[in-house]
């Protein structure tokens, strides 16, 4: 029976799980120091081996050859484990055994000893399924199993798991696999199942596959199946329903041109040929990601060095804040499509939205631009900078030694003080005195604390000696305020003459005016 790549090529030996050699090395030492936990927990991304690692340790361990890192896979323990056919080992998907009566039977069955191998092995996958009793019910266990138990905990989302069995487990975290690492293994896939495959086309399932191989092994043999002859990039895009890259150029050209015209036959020919338009919008945020970090500077991307120069050169002339803000609306505008009835309109919404803007130039540029307008000075000798117009301040001789004479001295010599004295007006007082009248007690309480300076000016400015006095206004009687139209009839309904009026004649009230 045929088998598919993800199991017909399943790993066998830690050194055949790729990129996760900082997992795989920490495990093979403390197999090999004896330093061997009775809990582990495997946490990271879809198809990354976590599962593949789980089989392999219960491999290591109950190996007939003897406790190593590296399972011999041709006893008759690593076959039945290969085969998941060992009766001491138990794989558990806890997506369907979620319940504490399921985790009761587990824990039932671990108080027994192996009945061939040398742990019996329970490997529990998507581990954060099981409901809080389940966990609860699995503490003990966890903390303290017998001495021929080892429990293999993997999961996709960790968050999800309790701190309560979290510090009852070594941790590992797997991580997404590299496009290269990617690559290179489909390569040799590839070689062996004699599949003719090329370069750029291995590229776009590595990033299609988003860091899992079991996907990228997935769409290598859907690959496979499209066509005997050899695979390029084309047929792997037309197999994953991607837009042509043809097609993706020339709208990226009409968007960063402002081509109205282009942008919109663009998106209508996507359309009629009954591609998804999620597709085509993520495959947009991708190439504006790819055009805003290349503006940036940095050239190690992971694309096809025709993408690669394709792009290079549409942004050689665009400034690095347009680029950017070309992106931020499509990151903004991606929940808008992805909820919309109406994709299409949106889609043309947003990319319109896009090229009307106004254009933004890199500050640097627009001042050089300014200063190389700048006509050059003549030749010879420069011209000195004018001199700042100074207003004329009249002599302290012509000012009248009254209280607006005063006023004018501070307007041109203490501003503050000016400033200050100008909210409040004054009035005369007893033996040649002046009266502050202040709007407010916080006006009159600023002048007081004051006081003392504004009388050391006041001695230098006038002949003799000025008593200043400060006052606050008296607030102003408040007017009788008029009721409104509906308190006036609210009041009149409440009089008992209007009552006994409105009884004897059977009449109704049309309209209410208040007494002037």
């Amino acid at each position: 029976m045929y088998q598919v790549f993800a199991r017909k090529l399943r790993p066998q030996r830690f050194e055949e799980i790729v990129g996760q050699g900082h997992v795989t090395s920490v495990i093979k030492n403390a197999i090999e120091m004896g330093r061997l936990p009775h809990a582990f927990i495997f946490s990271g991304p879809r198809g990354v081996g976590k599962t593949s690692a789980a089989r392999i340790l219960a491999k290591a361990i109950n190996c007939e050859k003897g406790l190593s890192s590296t399972p011999c896979n041709a006893c008759g323990l690593c076959e039945d484990i290969t085969a998941s056919r060992a009766v001491d080992v138990f794989e558990i998907d806890a997506a369907s055994n979620t319940s504490v009566e399921n985790i009761r039977d587990l824990i039932e069955n671990a108080r027994y000893a192996p009945s061939v191998a040398r742990y019996k092995t329970f490997i529990i996958d998507e581990v954060h399924m099981l409901s809080r009793s389940a966990f609860n019910a699995l503490l003990k266990t966890l903390e303290e199993p017998p001495e021929h138990v080892i429990f293999i905990m993997a999961t996709t989302e960790l968050a999800k798991v309790p701190l309560t069995v979290l510090s009852r487990c070594q941790r590992y975290d797997f991580r997404r696999i590299s496009v290269k690492e990617t690559m290179d293994h489909l390569a040799s896939v590839a070689a062996g199942e004699h599949i003719d495959i090329t370069r750029d086309a291995l590229m776009i399932i590595a990033l299609q596959a988003d860091g899992s191989m079991r996907d990228a092994q997935g769409m290598l043999e859907h690959a496979a199946a499209t066509r005997s002859g050899r695979i390029d990039a084309a047929v792997v895009e037309d197999m994953l329903g991607m837009v042509e890259r043809a097609t993706m150029h020339g709208l990226l050209e009409a968007i960063i041109k402002k081509d109205v015209t282009s942008v919109l036959d663009s998106v209508g020919k996507v359309y009629q040929y009954g591609h998804d338009l999620l597709q085509l919008y993520r495959s947009l945020l991708e190439s504006f990601r790819n055009m805003v970090v290349l503006k940036a500077g940095y050239t190690g991307i992971s694309l096809p060095e025709e993408e690669k120069d394709f792009l290079q050169g549409l942004i050689a002339e665009v400034p690095f804040e347009e680029l950017h803000r070309m992106l931020t609306v499509l990151i903004h505008a991606e929940g808008d499509l992805k909820f919309s009835s109406l994709p299409k309109i949106t889609l043309e919404t947003v990319l319109l939205r896009i090229i009307s803007a106004p254009s933004l130039v890199d500050i640097r540029q627009l001042i050089s631009r300014m200063h190389s307008e700048q006509a050059p000075a003549p030749a010879g000798r420069p011209s000195p900078p004018a001199a700042p117009a100074v207003r004329n301040k009249p002599p302290l001789s012509s000012l009248p030694r009254s209280w607006e004479g005063f006023m004018t001295f501070l307007k041109d010599h203490d501003q503050p003080m000016y400033g200050m004295l100008a909210t409040v007006s004054a009035s005369d007082g007893d033996q040649g005195g002046v009266i502050l009248t202040c709007a407010n007690q916080f006006i009159a309480d600023q002048i007081r604390k004051a006081l003392p300076e504004i009388l050391k000016k006041a001695q230098a400015f006038f002949p003799s000696e000025i008593g200043i006095q400060v006052a606050v206004q008296e607030a102003q009687p408040q007017a009788v305020r008029k009721p409104r139209p509906s308190e006036a009839r609210a009041n009149a309904m409440k009089s008992s003459v209007v009552k006994e009026v409105l009884a004897e004649f059977n009449g109704v009230v049309r309209d209410v005016k208040p007494i002037e």
